[in-house]
């Protein structure tokens, strides 16, 4: 029943499509999505049960305390077929002044399943902005972070959206945030745009913690984005650093920029004797190479660092466990003083995507591959440091003229390889983030995409 929806809602887009125009000053512009995926070796059962809720929180799956740990790891597997619905509209009001000066006003939203793409994260862009041809343009609000929008450029157009913009240290969206783009900057040997944004946002605060004897302190989140775009007849180069402090980590690139909730980690009769701000930076060098008009090669060089954050222990006193409301990274369990906490360790690691297309009149072929490394890292718990991932993809791509002029349909057969069973690499955000193939229990398994994109 759902999927006979879904396609009446993108045959009902497409009559939208074939409306959308500009209005006077104000433009819509968008796409619609329905893809369906396949997978096997994906973790279903518990134990011949659903996976307990007091599993959340906890992606890692290796807290060792009551509820966690082993009862969060599937007992089975099996082959789960997932319907995927996306609609993105954006709204933009433009205006230009006799004197070349031009405002705007910008709000993105982006629905998934019949809810927002990403919890928490209502608008994808919503922002004002000005701009000048000799001058740049400057731009104030909800913004899209250039590591995660960037790096989903590049991955997408082979089928490694997921394994490559979704995974590594960077974050996808900046709720608060003033960005100068420089004027294009022609060059002997190509064109280049520079461009600096800082962001911030609001203290995440959270509710008294018994179990730490203190409040749950939070920071306020700095952040500097530095982006370059280099581009010529054959090669389109693009470098983005991100330099954070104060936000909540994790290794889900697409990450909202949010303040931790994590500090500090052990209180004693007053004395703290365990805190850390955390920070966490990523530096990513990706681009296209075209060797003719038919073929063109994708490749990428991302090197990602957290600081390591402690957890918190969010304790339900109904149940008896703690819930960890705000899990930390790359901890590990120590005791001080007779009391259990979690302090977080530094690491590192470096990630590579390489893709390869062939176009052929209104069919695109693609083969492409991400690779996950091994991380650098003090922390004497298994926290997944020493396991990598090798995730490929081979796609084919049509564009349906016959149907509408902006329609295409795709698909795609996948393959998710890991070193070995146990914690997933420290870039990937949980153990099943690609189909829900669980590094816990299967070492590989096979996915299988079909696929449509209405654009307007």
């Amino acid at each position: 029943m759902k999927r006979k929806l879904y396609i009446a809602l993108l045959l009902g887009s497409m009559s939208v499509a074939a409306q959308a125009a500009q209005f006077g000053p104000l433009s819509l512009s968008g796409f619609f999505k329905y893809e369906e995926g396949v997978a096997n070796n994906v973790g279903t059962t518990y134990n011949n049960h659903s996976m307990p809720t007091q599993c959340y929180g906890d992606s890692r799956e290796i807290l060792p305390n009551k509820g966690q740990g082993k009862d969060c790891w599937p007992t089975g597997v099996g082959t789960v077929t997932t319907p995927s619905p996306m609609l993105q509209v954006t709204a933009a009001v433009r205006h230009e002044f006799d004197n070349a000066v031009k405002i705007e006003g910008v709000v993105t939203r982006r629905i998934r399943n019949g809810s927002e793409d990403v919890v928490g994260q209502n608008w994808y862009e919503k922002y004002v902005g000005i701009s000048y041809p000799s001058l740049g343009s400057l731009k104030l609000g909800t913004q899209m972070a250039r590591a995660w929008s960037r790096q989903d450029g590049f991955s997408y157009p082979i089928g490694l959206s997921t394994a490559w913009s979704e995974t590594g240290a960077g974050f996808g969206f900046f709720p608060d945030a003033l960005r100068y783009t420089s004027r294009m900057l022609y060059l002997p040997f190509g064109k280049l745009t520079l461009e600096a944004t800082y962001a911030t946002g609001h203290a995440n605060n959270i509710a008294y913690d018994p179990v730490s004897n203190g409040p749950n302190q939070s920071t306020v989140p700095r952040m500097l984005e530095l982006f370059a775009q280099f581009s010529n007849h054959n090669n389109l180069i693009e470098f983005t650093y991100e330099n954070s402090h104060g936000a909540g980590q994790s290794s889900w690139g697409k990450n909202a920029f949010v303040g931790a909730t994590n500090l500090p980690a052990l209180i004693v009769n007053g004395t703290d004797y365990y805190s850390s701000t955390p920070r966490q930076s990523v530096a990513i060098l990706e681009g296209d190479h075209w060797f003719n008009p038919l073929w063109m090669l994708t490749w990428g060089v991302r090197h990602s660092y957290w600081s390591g954050s402690a957890i918190q222990c969010g304790y339900d006193p109904v149940h008896g466990y703690c819930t960890y409301p705000s899990g930390g990274f790359n901890y590990t369990q120590m005791t001080y003083k007779g009391q259990t906490y979690w302090p977080g360790y530094s690491a590192s690691e470096n990630d590579f995507l390489l893709g390869l297309s062939h176009y052929h009149g209104l069919w695109t072929y693609t083969a492409g591959m991400v690779y996950l490394g091994r991380a650098r890292t003090d922390n004497p718990s298994n926290w997944g440091q020493d396991n990598w991932a090798v995730i490929t993809n081979l796609g084919i791509y049509r564009k349906v003229p016959e149907i509408y002029r902006t329609l295409s349909v795709y698909g795609g057969l996948g393959y998710v390889h890991f070193g070995h069973l146990g914690p997933a690499p420290m870039s990937m955000p949980s153990n099943s983030q690609f189909s829900g193939i669980n590094s816990m229990v299967s070492r590989s398994g096979e996915t299988f995409t079909l696929g449509a994109l209405l654009t307007f």
